[in-house]
């Protein structure tokens, strides 16, 4: 599998244990993921998600992809899923990202739970990002999340 090819494009990965996750990636080389995570194998990451070569079992572009969602299958996916699951720290981590689809897909995820965006912390972060992120659907996405409206 030439995983090199998918650096920076969307993609779809279903890893060994049946999970699918959508997201733009990045490709890591051998030498740097024996360096960073002492595992001599390449590797895909979408976010803080990484997947070793190994570990996928199927994997496809999404890069010609037009759905209501855009390239992505849906609103959000696994990805944003797991992130809300992890806690507090890593809704905040993730939120920083510079990539906007992922984080407008975290905050749909976020808005669709019934306490996704009642902690102060995770408030906080949504009005910063509603009054001074750089994309406008981000900013679009935690306005509605902030009053409560559907974001699109």
């Amino acid at each position: 599998m030439d995983l090199r090819r998918y650096d920076g494009k969307c993609v779809r990965v279903t890893d060994t244990a049946g999970s699918v996750f959508e997201g733009i990636c990045a490709w890591n080389s051998r030498d740097y993921c024996e360096h960073e995570f002492g595992r001599r194998e390449e590797s895909l990451q979408i976010e803080s998600f990484l997947f070793f070569e190994s570990d996928i079992a199927a994997l496809k572009s999404l890069e010609r992809h037009r759905g209501p969602w855009g390239r992505f299958s849906g609103p959000w996916g696994t990805l944003e899923t797991l992130t809300v699951e992890d806690g507090t720290d890593r809704i905040l981590d993730a939120l920083e990202s510079e990539d906007g689809e992922h984080v407008t897909r975290l905050i749909r995820c976020l808005a669709s739970r019934e306490d996704g965006t009642a902690a102060p912390e995770i408030r906080r972060a949504l009005e910063g990002l509603a009054s001074g992120h750089p994309d406008g659907a981000v900013r679009e996405a935690a306005a509605s999340a902030l009053t409560g409206t559907a974001p699109e």
